[in-house]
């Protein structure tokens, strides 16, 4: 059986889209989960915008850096304050 290869932007949009097994796959296949576009975004700050606890979760497991900052000086933490229940995301942030 032939797993696809996951590309970086892939990552990206799993993380953002609570696609637990693209994200679990793209770590297997030794994407690091602190993968970031090209303003310094992380996967984790994009689970953290929409909500998606399973992904952050995943992705803190991985060893992602809850105090990464973007190009604009803004963290995990400022991402997840645009979600509707960031007091859940925060919670993981720590």
């Amino acid at each position: 059986m032939t797993t696809t290869k996951i590309t970086e932007q892939a990552f990206l949009d799993a993380a953002a889209n609570g696609d637990a097994e693209t994200l679990k796959t793209g770590l297997e296949q030794g994407l690091k989960p602190d993968i970031a576009d090209q303003y310094g975004n992380t996967a984790l700050m994009m689970a953290c915008a929409r909500a998606q606890t399973e992904t952050c979760k995943i992705l803190l497991e991985a060893g992602a850096d809850p105090d990464h900052k973007n190009r604009f000086g803004l963290g995990p933490r400022n991402w997840a304050s645009w979600a509707e229940n960031d007091a859940q995301v925060r919670a993981l942030l720590g």
